[in-house]
């Protein structure tokens, strides 16, 4: 059933292309801001220099090459996975709000604590010490023996589940309630 489920709300979403191009620029985005977390003070100086547009390109591009070399290729994945399924995700989320002016609560409010999950453990333990903080981990994600993964696939399930009831929602508002 859950796959029907998925499926469907799949179908009626992304046959859509306007749909495809929000998730994609929202899944570059939420890939960008994981990069951007990661490299904080080296975007601020670029700012402050004035630098060109294409060194902000070489820092994305060795940002994401430093997450691949110091965490490790399933922490890399697991950040494109969640960078995809947030993309996937909120485009999923506007959807329903234009279809049905309504927000979808707590189910919908789920998908973003999954990105925020993903965000937290976007990069090495050093990296994300800062974000994690604000939860009231002193030592950030260095405290985990799998680099930051026992937060990230927790996240990738939110995720998950997160679209999974967005989708049901958005096949049940389908059909006739009597």
């Amino acid at each position: 059933m859950s796959t029907v489920v998925l499926k469907k709300a799949f179908q009626s979403v992304f046959i859509n292309p306007r749909y495809v191009i929000v998730s994609a620029l929202i899944t570059l985005f939420i890939f960008f801001i994981f990069i951007l977390v990661n490299n904080f003070s080296t975007f601020v100086t670029l700012l402050d220099l004035n630098s060109p547009p294409t060194l902000f390109v070489e820092v994305i591009t060795n940002g994401a090459a430093n997450i691949l070399d110091s965490s490790g290729i399933s922490l890399f994945a697991s950040v494109i996975v969640v960078s995809i399924l947030s993309g996937i995700t909120i485009s999923m989320i506007i959807y329903k709000w234009r279809m049905t002016k309504s927000f979808g609560g707590k189910k919908n409010f789920a998908g973003f604590g999954g990105i925020f999950g993903g965000a937290v453990s976007s990069g090495c333990s050093a990296c994300s010490a800062t974000l994690v903080s604000i939860l009231g981990v002193a030592g950030g994600l260095s405290i985990f023996p799998l680099k930051g993964l026992e937060i990230s696939l927790p996240s990738i399930g939110i995720l998950v589940v997160s679209m999974y009831f967005i989708s049901k929602g958005l096949v049940e508002s389908d059909r006739c309630r009597i």
